[in-house]
């Protein structure tokens, strides 16, 4: 299964740490997206960058769970699964508005 990035429980408490991409810094977990429908699977670079050493708590209001995708895809499962596997830095919706799957947000 893919993984960039890790979940570290630490005494402090537990934390996303992003990796690089190839494209930018995230946190992608292909097992989380499959198994575990409302733990965090994905976080982008962009929702990370007020986070010293790109570490993220889990406490924080960031990243995206496999249910959320899904809502962004209106339901459709199978552009939810191709939409996990395309993300490599991105926002889900800016990589939608780019497909012409959504409409850019006001």
């Amino acid at each position: 299964m893919q993984q960039i990035g890790q979940r570290i429980e630490t005494p402090e408490g537990v934390f996303f740490e992003l990796d690089y991409s190839g494209e930018g810094m995230i946190f992608k977990d292909e097992e989380a997206f499959l198994n575990h429908p409302d733990a965090i699977c994905y976080i982008p670079e962009a929702e990370a960058i007020d986070y010293n050493g790109w570490r993220i708590p889990e406490t924080a209001s960031v990243g995206y769970t496999h249910n959320d995708l899904l809502l962004l895809c209106e339901g459709d499962e199978e552009l939810c699964h191709e939409l996990f596997y395309e993300l490599e830095w991105t926002c889900p919706t800016t990589l939608l508005c780019e497909w012409g799957s959504i409409n850019e947000p006001d």
